[in-house]
């Protein structure tokens, strides 16, 4: 598993998930951007191109999940129950 926090400048939301990261020692790259969807290149959602958001980009073996906004039980669920349920890791950023 990778994860890819593409954050705004200065947003609160990416400043909660990246404290959720840290708090549970998941090692992530953090990437700041003025846009998001461009730079994690995830393919277009008409849901993000109404509004800009910061993104966590959650890579794995089998497909790509993208978190917007924080939620504590999504992030807990996505992240967290995934390593328990499979015993996977976080790959360290590089």
């Amino acid at each position: 598993m990778k994860l890819e926090l593409y954050a705004l400048p200065n947003c609160e939301e990416a400043s909660k998930i990246k404290d959720f990261l840290n708090k549970n020692n998941l090692p992530f790259k953090e990437i700041i951007t003025e846009n998001p969807i461009k730079d994690s290149k995830i393919p277009k959602n008409p849901f993000f191109q109404e509004k800009e958001h910061s993104l966590l980009k959650i890579t794995r073996n089998h497909g790509i999940s993208v978190i917007s906004d924080y939620n504590e039980f999504h992030l807990n669920m996505e992240i967290l129950e995934h390593i328990k349920k499979y015993n996977t890791h976080v790959e360290t950023p590089k």
